[in-house]
């Protein structure tokens, strides 16, 4: 019987292994197995971050997930606990691997160093110098979700996103931004769980991303329509019931 659990460290080698060879898109997985190590075990210890694993009935990882409950004080948490680490383990990589370097050099370097410079209070946050009456509020980010060749569409994936739903909203988040590939597995099966399409634009790389609102609850459904406050959005997503979006009256 399937099973999902918190993230474990003896589960590490399988994750990062599953994670690199289903989840090509971007920086990350080209920087090997112990790049991807330390970056998942981020999530797991981080106090913002949720890490979970299923599990079949032979105890073999056959999936993982990996998502935060506050996106940038999880990004500040890791810069500060995990940062040194992951720095030397993603130089030791490029080392290596020469045009993964001259990619980062082309692509990120900037942004990285701005992000860190952010996270490390060197520079002003982007939010903190904006007027934004929402700022306040948490972004949670479903980062990444993978399941084994052999075991999809037989729930697992399914299955991860309700283990995440449950530890979110029982930490205060009602719904939560994930991003993916046009074109590839993920934009489907989102989809079917009825997530709704907020925007669209260009990796790094050039590659076309769709990013999704996932609805983790019932007080995570209202959302404004169009900004007007006249009627609200109700999307019907897992694991509440699945469906096409319908609009209600105006709260009270």
């Amino acid at each position: 019987m399937l099973s999902i659990e918190p993230l474990r460290t003896s589960d590490i080698e399988a994750t990062a292994s599953l994670h690199r060879k289903n989840l090509r898109l971007g920086l990350f997985p080209k920087l090997g197995r112990h790049f991807l190590g330390l970056y998942q075990e981020s999530f797991a210890r981080s106090p913002y971050g949720i890490a979970l694993v299923a599990r079949d009935d032979d105890d073999h990882v056959v999936g993982a997930l990996f998502g935060t409950t506050a996106n940038a004080e999880h990004y500040r948490w890791v810069t500060h606990n995990f940062g040194s680490r992951l720095a030397l383990a993603g130089c030791g990589a490029m080392l290596t691997r020469p045009q993964v370097a001259l990619d980062f050099a082309r692509t990120r370097m900037g942004r990285y160093a701005r992000g860190v410079a952010r996270h490390m209070g060197v520079l002003p946050s982007a939010s903190a110098s904006a007027a934004q009456p929402r700022a306040s509020r948490p972004v949670s980010v479903l980062s990444h979700i993978v399941t084994d060749a052999t075991m999809r569409r037989r729930g697992v994936g399914r299955r991860l996103i309700e283990g995440f739903a449950n530890r979110a909203t029982a930490r205060g988040v009602h719904r939560a931004l994930l991003v993916t590939e046009e074109g590839g597995l993920g934009t489907p099966f989102f989809e079917r769980l009825g997530c709704r399409l907020v925007g669209q634009h260009k990796s790094h790389d050039g590659a076309i991303l769709r990013e999704y609102r996932l609805i983790l609850d019932e007080e995570g459904a209202y959302e404004d329509l169009a900004g007007d406050r006249r009627a609200y959005t109700v999307v019907h997503a897992y694991p509440k019931r699945l469906g096409s979006a319908s609009i209600l009256p105006e709260r009270p």
